[in-house]
């Protein structure tokens, strides 16, 4: 019964409540904040004003011009005048008015989508052209007026009037549909048909710096002043704000402000952020660059579509996500990386690798909140929190204390306490998982607290997830090794027995085996799953029941079942809720906490509801709290822009999202040698910055869809000639997708196949077959002719035939006499090559006499004798001169070779008549041996004569001799 009864009231908090929240704003922690330095979006550091188009584009006057943001890209347009952009506004039609120093002019984009600047200046009278700064854009029904502290112009159709003033102004507003403007000596008047009017009752700030003027309910409105806080007008009075924030921001000085939500006011200091209240004045949220802004002095407050905040800064921009159920207790408050949380007894416990910190809940929202303290002696690392008994206990790296309001009481040194666990044989006693084992606790006497027994013996596993079956057995996983089942003994002060399971046992790993308990069951987180034990096998197997609750996900690690009956899970680094309905289903949610991705600390994740209203979130950097009933402002379509078209060959661009339909024809084609196009996009959705996705679709080339990225811009490079459609789409972590934008495109063929081409082509290809036919014809006449010389050609061959009979009879007796001179020659070398061979011999002959003389002479001692053979050998030597035998066997060789030592001569004029000699021997073939002989040297010495003759010849060392020589 107690069960239906809670199921019932959540579901009536869950229809009630969202009524009672809708617009709303938390007031619970810090919105999400996102910061642009300079140096992102590229521009000043100063931002003086803020406009948002009709298309939800972001825009900023910025000192060095007017920014630009679209959901992904900066762009920063440079005016032609240097000064500091002091205002900016857009109308309905999109035009952006800026105003500068003695200048002002609006924006809009030409025939391909860029904005250019268009000067009004030059309708200015030229005596009122020294007007210095614009600050102040409005607007009206009767004109856009720009108002400096010396005039006031008023633009309509295309002329610019001036306002006549009677002294300088210090600050024009334009609210419920009037002009006002502050006069510095008359204080506020009101323009009306070309006069101004004194507003009644409005003495009291004749001397007070206007700011900023909003509306109220009753068509009376807010006046914030900078030194003077904030005022209401209801039309015939002034009276001061009664609002608690009042007082602060007259300490603070007010510089801009803007109403949003319809009923909420942010008020931009010069001192202390952002303050943001209701009508009453109650405050809601104060923002500092303690809670997240990169600067304290807010020089101007911005809305997007969403009614989300964009605050430009003294040095740079932030975004501030005010409709989200997120807000967040972070590293500024001390907290750093959170590992539990715990609200008790109007207390907000949580449990950090600082310490443990306590703030009052719920804490009043006031600008001096006192925050988060930490309590004294909990410096280190906490791991867990739990009520039990209605004692707040704290397991710490140093032990485990007694949490008493903002007190601590150690109750165990035992290191590392885990978590604690409530024994289901003895309400008595608490059993802790440690660093080294269990530990034991039981209640003190009066019943009000608890105490430490002492180390459970004969277990030393450190025991970090743990929990009890009905039949008392303890079971712990441990994330390394796998599941240990553990049976303690009656006095509980020691372990009896235990078991221990692992991937042997049907669990599908060793590590990363988490425990946690849905309902009455006690399940495992696995990689491969969730899985029970089986005890009427012993193992462990897929639980189908609670695998099909969370759709078969694999990558679970963490679960958590709230009082709700909601199970609460991480997967994957990424929290999400199954929520449990009426009629006993679950849905699944998570795409609201795609936020939190990959902020979870990974093993130690936790999730505390608190209650249907409260839910707190550990994160690596601070605390996320979430209000699952929170629903913001309606959130708007989705919705995505082509942004530009770039032509990466020259440069050329196109800006789509500012063309309308009648863009000209010829300016979406592109030449062929521009067919690589890079496409830019953007979707405007700022409260999921960097979490929307895209994807495109390229009609004509691409087949499917692209997979969904993160990616802003697509390249395709080498497009063919042809129509294309460019479309692109958003998708949000909701899974909201956005309608398609198009970009409609025509490349041109290249010059070969153009149409120019083509008909060139055709006309080639009839003057192809004029030729065809023309030479068909020229062929039959030259057949003609062929014919007619044909019996001509027959004559004059038999004529030839009779010369060719005579010319082979005298070639035939040419062919016989110099068969006749062959034959002789061949005779006359085999002679020449005899007589060489007879004085080859010879030569050998007398040598050989020469030598035996020679030895005979030195036989002989008659002097006589010797006389008689030296004269002997003297004539031996006179028959081997060789100018005779050169004579001789030139003499022979001219007769059979009489040219060849005359072409020897013409082509080798520096061979000597002893080279020209041992060329002719090596023509006749004759051997080295044989030439040694003749030349009465060694064979040595001829082989150094051919290397030598080699080389005045030219030759390489693959030319073989013998055959050069032979063809001279």
């Amino acid at each position: 019964m107690h069960l239906n009864r809670v199921r019932y009231s959540f579901l009536i908090v869950l229809l009630v409540v969202p009524a009672m929240v809708f617009g709303q704003i938390k007031n619970v922690g810090v919105p999400d904040i996102k910061n642009f330095s300079k140096q992102e979006y590229q521009g000043s550091a100063q931002n003086w004003q803020i406009a948002r188009s009709s298309t939800n584009l972001m825009y900023f006057a910025n000192n060095n011009g007017l920014l630009e943001f679209d959901g992904n890209h900066w762009r920063l347009y440079n005016l032609p005048n240097q000064s500091i952009v002091r205002s900016v506004k857009i109308d309905d039609s999109g035009r952006i008015y800026v105003g500068q120093q003695n200048a002002f002019g609006y924006l809009e984009p030409d025939e391909k989508g860029q904005l250019q600047y268009q000067s009004l200046v030059g309708l200015v009278p030229m005596e009122d052209r020294n007007f210095e700064e614009i600050w102040r854009i409005h607007l009206t029904d009767f004109g856009v007026v720009f108002q400096s502290y010396s005039h006031l112009f008023i633009y309509r159709n295309n002329q610019v009037s001036t306002v006549p003033l009677k002294n300088k102004v210090k600050f024009s507003f334009y609210v419920n549909g009037h002009l006002w403007i502050q006069d510095e000596a008359e204080g506020l008047l009101e323009y009306r048909h070309g006069h101004f009017f004194e507003l009644q009752g409005t003495d009291l700030l004749t001397d007070k710096e206007i700011w900023d003027i909003l509306p109220i309910y009753n068509n009376r409105v807010l006046i914030g002043t900078a030194n003077h806080g904030v005022f209401i007008y209801d039309g015939e009075q002034v009276t001061a704000w009664e609002g608690e924030g009042n007082d602060f921001l007259i300490e603070t000085q007010i510089f801009s402000a803007t109403k949003f939500q319809e009923a909420y006011y942010a008020f931009g200091t010069i001192q202390n952020g952002l303050l943001i209240t209701d009508e009453a004045g109650n405050i809601i949220q104060h923002i500092n660059k303690k809670k997240g802004l990169q600067n304290n002095t807010v020089l101007s407050i911005g809305t997007d579509r969403d009614d989300n905040l964009w605050l430009g800064l003294d040095n740079g921009i932030d975004y501030i996500d005010i409709g989200s159920p997120f807000t967040f207790m972070f590293e500024p408050e001390g907290l750093g990386a959170t590992y539990t949380s715990l609200v008790h007894k109007d207390k907000l416990y949580v449990g950090t690798n600082h310490g443990l910190f306590v703030k009052d809940w719920p804490e009043k929202v006031t600008v001096d909140a006192k925050g988060f303290r930490l309590i004294p002696n909990t410096v280190g690392q906490v791991w867990c929190l739990g009520v039990f008994n209605d004692v707040v206990l704290c397991g710490h790296d140093k032990g485990t204390y007694v949490v008493e309001d903002e007190q601590v009481e150690m109750i165990s040194e035992v290191s590392g306490a885990w978590t604690f666990i409530e024994l289901a044989q003895d309400e008595d006693y608490l059993l802790g998982g440690n660093y080294s084992g269990l530990t034991l606790f039981r209640k003190t006497a009066d019943q009000k607290s608890w105490e430490f027994v002492g180390q459970v013996k004969g277990f030393q596993e450190s025991s970090k997830l743990m929990a009890q079956d009905e039949a008392g057995n303890v079971w712990m996983s441990h994330g390394y090794k796998g599941v240990f089942r553990i049976r303690l003994n009656e006095e509980l002060d020691s372990v009896a027995h235990y078991d221990f399971y692992n991937s042997n046992d049907g669990l599908p790993s060793d590590i990363y085996i988490n425990l946690t308990t849905i309902g009455e069951d006690i399940v495992y987180t696995t990689p491969d799953g969730i899985y029970a034990y089986q005890a009427e096998n012993n193992r462990f197997e897929r639980s189908e029941k609670h695998n099909e609750i969370f759709e078969n996900q694999n990558d679970i690690d963490y679960i958590y079942e709230d009082q709700f009956n909601n199970l609460w899970f991480a997967a994957g680094n990424v929290p999400g809720v199954i929520r449990f309905l009426e009629d006993g289903t679950y849905t699944k949610v998570v795409a609201p906490f795609e936020k939190l991705a990959g902020r979870l600390i990974s093993g130690f994740q936790h999730v505390h509801v608190v209650d249907i209203q409260n839910t707190f979130i550990s994160l690596e950097d601070g605390l996320a709290h979430y209000s699952p009933s929170y629903q913001p402002k309606s959130a708007s379509p989705l919705h995505v822009h082509i942004r530009e078209v770039v032509n990466l060959l020259d440069g050329r661009d196109f800006y789509p999202s500012f063309i309308d339909e009648t863009l000209p024809e010829d300016s979406l084609t592109f030449s062929y040698q521009g067919n690589n196009l890079k496409f830019v996009y953007s979707s405007p959705d700022y409260k999921n910055l960097g979490k929307i996705r895209f994807s495109y679709f390229l009609e004509n080339y691409s087949t499917v869809w692209a997979d969904w990225s993160e990616e802003s811009a697509a390249e395709f490079m080498n497009l063919r000639e042809g129509d294309y459609v460019f479309n692109v789409k958003a998708l949000d972590p909701f899974g909201n997708e956005s309608e398609p934008a198009s970009f409609s495109f025509y490349i041109k063929p290249p010059w070969y196949r153009s149409t120019v081409a083509l008909l060139g082509y055709m006309i080639g290809a009839m003057g192809l077959i004029a030729l065809v036919v023309w030479w068909v014809y020229y062929r039959m006449q030259i057949s003609k002719r062929r014919e007619r010389l044909k019996n001509l050609q027959e004559h004059r061959k038999r004529v030839h035939q009779y010369q060719r009979e005579v010319l082979v009879s005298e070639k035939e007796i040419i062919k016989l006499r110099n068969e006749q001179l062959r034959g002789k020659m061949i005779h006359l070398d085999k002679e020449l090559a005899n007589q060489t061979m007879q004085l080859v011999q010879k030569n050998k002959f007398m040598g050989k006499l020469k030598n035996e003389l020679k030895g005979l002479q030195g036989l002989v001692d008659d002097s006589a004798a010797k006389s008689k053979i030296s004269l002997i050998i003297n004539r031996i030597d006179k028959e081997f001169d060789n100018e005779k035998q050169k004579e001789l066997f030139e003499t022979y060789f001219d007769e059979v070779h009489e040219d060849f030592f005359k072409r020897l001569t013409e082509r080798f004029p520096t061979l000597t008549p002893r080279e020209q000699k041992l060329c002719a021997y090596i023509k006749m073939n004759i051997s080295t041996k044989e030439i040694a002989t003749l030349q009465n040297i060694s064979s040595r010495g001829v082989e150094i004569s051919r290397y030598r003759l080699r080389k005045k010849l030219g030759l390489d060392r693959d030319t073989n001799l013998s055959t050069f020589i032979t063809s001279i």
